[in-house]
Formats: C-alpha cells, sequence, structure tokens
C-alpha cells in the first residue's frame, strides 16, 4: 500500500514538472481564442536594472467579438513595475481587428527576467465573459545590475542637484552681454528714437539745413517748384516744432505767428514770408520759378542758424506760455 502511494506521489511531482516547462504557456478556458491570435514584443531586449521597457501586446479577433487584456503580473512581488498603459484598436484588411495593449514596465533584478504573464478575455454579444486565455510569454530580457541588487520597485525622482558656483561665473558674461545692449538702446535712442519728439537729442539747427539740401537736389533732379514750397513748409514747421516746443506742425500760418510773437524770435517776419508764399502757392496755385524756390532756401537756411543762436524766450502773456496750448486745427 505504501508503495502504490508513493508510485502515485512520484507521478504527480513529474506531470506538474512538465506543465511547469511547457513551451507554449497558454491556458485556454472554453475555446474561441486561438494562442496563433496572440503575439508579444519587448524593446529593448536588454536594459540596466531600473529602466523600462515597451511590452506591447496584439490580440487579433473577429469584429464581432469583444477582447480585453486582463491581469498583467507586475508589482513588488515580480520583477516588473507598471509604469503606464495604454490601448487602442484597428481594423485589419480582411475585416477583423487587432486590439494593441502598450505597457511602460519597468524591470529589476538581473540576469534574464521572463516577460509577464496576461489574461486574455473574450465578450460575446455584450454577455459576460464567455472565454478566457491565460498567456506567459516564454521570452524574455537581460537585466544588467548597475545599482542595488535589493532594487524591485520604482523609487521616486530625485531633485535636481545644483552645479554650485557654475551659475555665477556665467552670471559675469551675461552682465556684460545686458550692459552692451543697454548702451546700444541708448544710442539707437539718441539717433532715432527721439528724433521727432520735442526736446529730442538731436540739434534741429542741423537737421534742418540737412533737409533744405535734400530738397535743393531734389529741384535739381526735375521736382517741381511748387512742391519744393511745400517740402519747405513741412521743413519749416517742423524746426519751430522741434526748436520752440510748440505745435508748428498742428497750426495754421497764424497761430504760428502769434507763437513767434509770444517767443520774441528774430527775423520772425522772414519765417513767415515764406510760410504765407508756401499757403499760397499750395491754396491759390501759384507757379513758382525753380530760381525763386532755391532763393527762399538760401532764406530759410540764414533762418535757422540766425534762430539757433538766440536764447529762448517767452514774453509772459497771462502767465501761462502759449506752448501749453493743447487745441488742433488743420491747415
Amino acid at each position: 500500500m505504501n508503495g502504490r502511494f508513493r508510485r502515485l506521489s512520484t507521478a504527480a511531482v513529474i506531470a506538474c514538472s512538465l506543465l511547469r516547462v511547457a513551451p507554449a504557456c497558454a491556458v485556454p478556458a472554453s475555446g474561441g481564442i486561438s494562442i496563433s491570435d496572440v503575439a508579444v514584443r519587448a524593446e529593448p531586449d536588454s536594459l540596466f536594472s531600473g529602466e523600462r521597457i515597451r511590452y506591447v501586446i496584439t490580440v487579433r479577433h473577429d469584429a464581432k467579438r469583444t477582447i480585453a487584456v486582463e491581469g498583467l503580473e507586475t508589482g513588488p512581488s515580480t520583477s516588473f513595475e507598471l509604469a503606464g498603459r495604454s490601448e487602442s484598436s484597428r481594423r485589419l484588411s480582411d475585416g477583423t481587428l487587432e486590439l494593441s495593449v502598450s505597457a511602460d514596465l519597468a524591470a529589476f533584478g538581473s540576469g534574464h527576467q521572463r516577460l509577464p504573464g496576461f489574461t486574455v478575455t473574450e465578450i460575446r454579444n455584450g454577455r459576460s465573459r464567455s472565454s478566457r486565455l491565460y498567456f506567459r510569454p516564454t521570452s524574455s530580457v537581460v537585466v544588467m545590475s548597475m545599482t542595488d541588487s535589493t532594487l524591485t520597485r520604482l523609487r521616486p525622482v530625485a531633485p535636481p542637484v545644483g552645479p554650485g558656483f557654475l551659475p555665477w561665473l556665467l552670471l559675469l558674461p551675461v552682465l556684460a552681454v545686458v550692459v552692451l545692449l543697454l548702451f546700444a538702446v541708448l544710442h539707437l535712442l539718441k539717433q532715432g528714437v527721439l528724433r521727432n519728439s520735442p526736446g529730442s537729442l538731436i540739434d534741429p539747427v542741423r537737421a534742418a539745413r540737412q533737409k533744405l539740401k535734400s530738397l535743393d537736389r531734389q529741384l535739381t533732379k526735375g521736382l517741381p517748384p511748387s512742391e519744393g514750397y511745400e517740402n519747405l513748409s513741412n521743413i519749416l514747421r517742423e524746426f519751430l516744432q522741434h526748436r520752440y516746443r510748440f505745435r508748428a506742425m498742428e497750426q495754421v500760418t497764424q497761430e504760428i505767428a502769434e507763437e513767434l510773437d509770444l517767443r520774441q524770435v528774430k527775423a520772425r517776419e522772414t519765417m513767415l514770408k515764406l510760410l504765407l508764399r508756401a499757403d499760397f502757392i499750395k491754396f491759390a496755385d501759384g507757379r513758382p520759378d525753380i530760381d525763386e524756390c532755391r532763393s527762399s532756401l538760401r532764406v530759410a537756411e540764414a533762418f535757422f542758424v540766425g534762430a539757433g543762436n538766440q536764447p529762448d524766450t517767452i514774453a509772459p502773456q497771462g502767465g501761462e506760455p502759449s506752448g501749453q496750448n493743447t487745441g488742433e486745427s488743420t491747415r
């Protein structure tokens, strides 16, 4: 009796051993799902402990059936820790569907680590689970130990360590660049940005004389004298606006005359004659010749030079200078 019991025990141990080493480790529960419809792959095939692999499971199935991948064998008691998972499905050319499950796994331990098993569940016509297939891949990945062999799970990300004194060294060239940029901005402001504002850094006499020379060259190239007088009027008004700081560009000739009288500008009669002549040509369709226009340019240049040497004076009228006038009018 004891001998028969020992033989039965030995047979049971051998059977269990054969089941454990069976190459196709898939156990269908009730048919319907074929092992040939399931495929797995892992990338990369070798890594250091704590690094991650991309574990992809694909299941091909009939479009009338619903397939789910469940029970992925990961966790503290295994060599893999699940770090992320996503699913997608696509229709193949023969009308069947392919379910793709992508899992991000962190591998631990050392040596060959067999890929984790899982269960494929089939649901028909919206009913409860009708069949299951447990699948355990025979392939593995090689884990090379680079850290403590006791590392078996994901650890929190360590905060970054600062480089110490390095930022202070990099701060010096940054400061130098900032200083150079400031000097460049100030130079641009001096040369261009403040050019058209009252009280700018440019010399209004020099700027007006340069514009007169440019206008004279345009007359030589064929600019009509009537247009030359219109440009001259703009040059005169712009000079008055920058030199005496009132809104000459927005005022009519009579308003400009009042501003010049208030500031006691010398040779203001000459300036007014030029403005009146330009107004007559513009509004009364005057026909000046080029010699008359050039003569007016020379008179304007003499006025600019004399006005540049004259100090600013404003005669008191009612306690407020007329330069504060904010009214607007058209020429």
